[in-house]
């Protein structure tokens, strides 16, 4: 039990008064914004003291659950190379060593080179991330980036495969890169200066000189530009969009903008052949003698046209795919021989090839209630993009679900048959003893929302469970094993002790397309609280969870969402876990130099308009804290180097939460990681010990 004693620390108030549209507001903690004030530091010590002495009794739970995961580290080899040319790219992880390098072998047979080892980047040994890993097509050229710090700044360096060496390193704000055919020139976008993880600007640089210039700059501060190379190769792509604030960088988000480059032309005139005064929404592609175009402009779900390369204007456009209602058109992906589209219909993915005639070859729908379908390889980084071979009939997708540990496929689009090329292997699982489902709940509006769940077959219902949220920018969370967030390989060890574990697709996200996120922005963001709500009270209602064994989770905009919604309903949940959340959200968006405060105006409401300022403070996690309205006890984390939510906003949440009630809210735990990013660890013990301290302190709360 925990030391009744034991105080809950009290930094100092410093009152800041600011009036807004007649509104009053005391901010009493904007101080903890200056890194360098020794007694920011010192509250910051004060408050991972008393998160370790108040949940000592949790220790050896804690250590249960760290062994149970290391124990389930996946197995069996390393996943299949990736080609580029004439070579084949893969990993191998050495024992002892905490990253794994990158090595490569020639397709026609040889001995294998190493590319790069991460272990010897100074600072790899406390955190890395990789964001490119992009060789250029005769292989000579590998452009890399990686961030040792966890802001998610990248540091952009291209090496020599002839010496070894590293012939180029300057941008440490770099995003995407893209190869012209040359194999001299690399295009790659770079962020603005200062916090804003927000590309500007398109850089050429020729590798022999080492010149560097600017080759296109937005000036709108709401748009940003990504660069990328056609799947045939045979033309770059500069697509100028909304800012999105997508941390996650999908290449097939749509542009207002699209620019064109031949990809033997690297010194060419950029073309423009999608104006943004069009005001829609298209995502290009290179196949046989046109353009394709996902584009919005019969609907939100998106249709497919092709246009002759010489005039892609819109008169020129021959449907290929037309709108279909409640059918999102993902994603294109062009082969030599075949077209590839991965579409959802509800929860329910399903891949469609075509050939050049149009006529439909394959459809592959996976047996999952709901699932995470990816196509093509992908080189895990941050600023990466999935790859596929164009000159083939292979395809190459992988399928994950709560129950499915990640399982790469490939697909021989001729003879419509499947082969699995790698699966992880899990020691001592068995998905027998799961079952996952998708359960439907009714909003207060009557609209049905989804949830998908999981537990042990043998769960006693009703039960305790944990429900995970997102719910905005649009962004989709799919059920998945491996991958973050999900990482059944962590969560088996509460599902083993009897807890469901569910994803509520609530409105805000993009998980049934666009309709779904733009009904919970601006003045009906409230939705994507009350869906939460509605998900909690109808497992209640049909009997999978108990009335008081709900816990809710969301990290980021999902932290801020969790505690906006507990907040609203704190009767409802018997806990609250609020990773890195976004819990000053008026804060952020008055301050246009935070990371995304433009994005969040797009998302939230603009505060500089008095009604809208209204509605947002009216659920603002900050500025709803009050004495008269007591909260479930919440886990709140954040990270000193964290890029998207800066450490001092879920500090200063906290601070304030404590400052509300006389005994300064003891079951209020804050943690602050030292090491590490916006995700967390990147490797070593901190993994397991952050997700194991985690799931000990929810399962405490659940069986008080």
């Amino acid at each position: 039990m925990e030391d009744k004693r034991l105080q809950p620390p009290h930094p100092r108030a410093e009152p800041r008064i600011r009036v807004l549209h007649d509104d009053v507001t005391i901010d009493s903690y904007r101080w903890f914004r200056d890194r360098d004030n020794p007694d920011v530091f010192a509250y910051l010590e004060a408050e991972n003291s008393y998160a370790e002495q108040a949940t000592t009794h949790l220790s050896a739970l804690k250590a249960e659950i760290i062994a149970e995961i290391e124990g389930r580290q996946p197995r069996g080899g390393t996943p299949p190379a990736f080609q580029v040319g004439a070579f084949e790219y893969f990993q191998r992880h050495e024992q002892g060593r905490s990253h794994p390098a990158w090595w490569r072998r020639p397709l026609t047979g040889g001995s294998v080179e190493q590319v790069l080892d991460p272990n010897v980047i100074p600072g790899a040994e406390f955190f890395y991330q990789l964001g490119v890993f992009a060789p250029n097509d005769d292989g000579r050229y590998v452009a890399f980036s990686f961030d040792v710090i966890g802001n998610e700044i990248f540091e952009l360096r291209v090496r020599d495969m002839e010496t070894g060496r590293d012939v180029w390193q300057g941008s440490k704000k770099a995003a995407m890169v893209a190869w012209a055919a040359n194999g001299t020139t690399l295009f790659f976008t770079r962020e603005r200066p200062g916090l804003r993880q927000q590309c500007h600007e398109l850089i050429r640089l020729d590798i022999a000189t080492g010149i560097s210039e600017v080759a296109f700059e937005e000036a709108n501060e709401g748009l940003e530009v990504r660069v990328r190379r056609s799947d045939s190769g045979a033309w770059l792509f500069l697509d100028v969009h909304a800012f999105s604030g997508s941390s996650s960088f999908p290449v097939h988000v749509g542009a207002a903008e699209v620019w064109c480059l031949p990809a033997d032309m690297a010194g060419g005139k950029w073309r423009r052949i999608v104006r943004r005064e069009n005001g829609q929404e298209i995502y290009a592609e290179h196949w046989g003698d046109s353009f394709l175009f996902r584009v919005d402009d019969a609907g939100p779900y998106c249709r497919l046209v092709r246009a002759p390369i010489d005039d892609p204007s819109s008169s020129s456009w021959e449907e290929v795919i037309p709108h279909r209602a409640g059918v999102t058109l993902e994603e294109i992906h062009v082969f030599e021989k075949h077209l590839v589209v991965l579409e959802r219909e509800g929860l329910h993915p399903r891949l469609v090839s075509r050939d050049g005639r149009g006529v439909v070859g394959t459809m592959i729908i996976p047996d999952e209630p709901s699932c995470t379908l990816k196509v093509g390889l992908s080189v895990g980084g941050a600023r990466s993009v999935p790859r596929h071979v164009f000159r083939s009939s292979k395809l190459v997708y992988s399928i994950s679900s709560f129950v499915t540990p990640d399982a790469l496929m490939e697909h021989d689009l001729v003879d419509d048959r499947s082969v699995i090329l790698h699966r992880a292997d899990i020691p001592g699982y068995d998905p027998a003893l799961y079952v996952a489902q998708v359960v439907m709940v009714e909003a207060e509006d009557g609209v049905e929302i989804p949830i998908s769940l999981v537990a042990r077959r043998d769960r006693t219902r009703p039960g305790p469970v944990v429900l995970r949220v997102y719910g905005c920018y649009g962004s989709s969370r799919w059920p998945s094993f491996n991958a973050w967030p999900s990482f059944m390989t962590a969560r088996l060890s509460l599902l083993d002790r009897g807890v469901a574990f569910g994803w509520v697709h609530v409105r805000g996200g993009g998980e049934l397309g666009r309709p779904w996120h733009e009904a919970a922005m601006g003045d009906r963001k409230r939705t994507t609280h009350t869906d939460l709500i509605a998900a909690a009270e109808g497992l209640v209602e049909q009997g999978f969870a108990t009335g008081d064994g709900i816990v809710i989770e969301g990290a980021s905009a999902g932290g801020g969402v969790v505690l906006a919604t507990a907040a609203l309903r704190p009767d409802l949940f018997r806990a609250v876990v609020a990773e890195v959340p976004l819990a000053d959200i008026l804060d952020t968006e008055m301050d246009a130099a935070m990371p995304w405060a433009l994005v969040e105006r797009a998302e939230y409401g603009d505060p500089h308009i008095a009604n809208e300022y209204g509605y947002l403070r009216s659920y603002d996690p900050y500025y709803s804290l009050s004495a008269d309205r007591p909260l479930p006890p919440t886990y709140v984390d954040a990270a000193l180097d964290d890029g998207q939510v800066l450490f001092y906003q879920p500090a200063r949440y906290v601070a304030q939460r404590r400052s509300c009630v006389a005994d300064r809210d003891p079951k209020l735990v804050f943690r602050m990681r030292k090491v590490g990013g916006h995700s967390g660890a990147s490797h070593g013990p901190g993994v397991a010990e952050e997700r194991a301290f985690r799931m000990a302190w929810a399962l405490d709360q659940l069986r008080r």
